[in-house]
């Protein structure tokens, strides 16, 4: 028997979520964002969460992998939801159903909260429900996002929760993004018994709150936040440390400050983590040439990239795409 099968569970109301399955949406994404609410009602011996899954009209649709998938209800029912989580798949943004996006400004109207997966953030950017936000969209809608919807923040990492928007990547990003909300709502004890059921350790510390970020640094969080998400939104071409500064209205000493402080090094190399993390990701999931990543994570030269890289990671660009190969040839063989 697990040892937190009978944790105490928190006096806070049950969450009513909504997962809306798009055409080709992806099934791990759905699967990684049940699994966690599922476990948190075992684990704490009380329905935290109950959840449905709808399509626009109640008609069943097709995932990602071919499957057809039957919905419980209809978005047109209007079903009473706390939350709404759109279920999008990997591939590019397409022309949305204008039904859809006069019911989703209703329901955001409403006080709903929503979410997305995968390419669902277009369609939630398209009915205008993410201006002024920061979001987390698949890769394959990333680029039409910033030239269309200059009014949103793009972010570097798999997933973000930004007041009532919860966006991410897909894939395992969805995971995250939900043990993240459940440890919001329900606190570490019962975040940490999912997170042990699933065996997932925890929450990766880039993605994780800054614990040392307290109430006493008066207006440093939010300024130190702000600087952060201008970096993540600005990997291919790094904004200067002074414009940094100038936009948040601090000294560059001050800012620097506030890095060495609470993230103990300085912003350059903090800025510099950013991109080369986002490199890594783009050498083992896409087969984009290294010169086109470097480019694409702000480095000019190939020679600085690839040096850089070594420095940080301990091994060139290419490494990753051997280790990556020699895997392939493993599993073959």
């Amino acid at each position: 028997m697990n040892a937190y099968t009978q944790l105490p569970a928190p006096s806070a109301a049950p969450s009513h979520i909504g997962f809306l399955l798009l055409d080709d949406f992806s099934l791990i994404s759905l699967a990684s964002a049940l699994e966690p609410l599922r476990l948190a009602n075992e684990l704490s011996g009380t329905g935290l969460y109950r959840w449905c899954t709808l399509t626009l009209n109640g008609a069943p649709v097709v995932a990602g992998n071919g499957m057809q998938v039957a919905p419980e209800t209809a978005l047109v029912r209007e079903p009473a939801l706390d939350a709404l989580i759109l279920c999008g798949g990997d591939g590019p943004p397409r022309v949305c159903d204008p039904a859809l996006l006069a019911r989703l400004r209703r329901i955001a109207e409403a006080g709903v909260h929503l979410g997305a997966l995968g390419s669902a953030s277009w369609v939630l950017a398209q009915a205008g429900l993410l201006h002024g936000y920061t979001c987390s969209p698949s890769w394959a809608c990333r680029a039409e996002l910033a030239e269309h919807f200059p009014g949103i923040t793009l972010s570097a990492q798999p997933f973000v929760v930004d007041r009532d928007r919860y966006t991410a990547a897909g894939g395992g990003a969805a995971l995250e993004m939900i043990l993240q909300l459940l440890g919001l709502s329900h606190g570490t004890t019962l975040l940490a018994a999912v997170s042990e059921s699933l065996s997932f350790g925890q929450l990766r510390p880039s993605l994780a709150p800054l614990p040392s970020l307290g109430d006493g640094c008066g207006g440093g969080r939010s300024k130190l936040q702000e600087v952060i998400g201008r970096m993540e939104a600005n990997l291919q071409e790094p904004i200067e440390l002074d414009e940094l500064a100038e936009v948040i209205q601090l000294s560059r000493r001050h800012l620097e400050r506030l890095f060495r402080k609470y993230l103990r090094c300085s912003p350059s190399r903090y800025y510099m983590r950013l991109r080369l993390l986002r490199a890594r990701q783009l050498l083992r999931q896409t087969e984009l040439p290294v010169v086109q990543v470097a480019a694409n994570c702000g480095f000019h030269s190939a020679q600085t990239f690839s040096k850089s890289y070594r420095e940080h990671f301990g091994m060139p660009p290419s490494g990753e795409r051997v280790d990556r190969s020699l895997l392939c040839r493993a599993a073959v063989h």
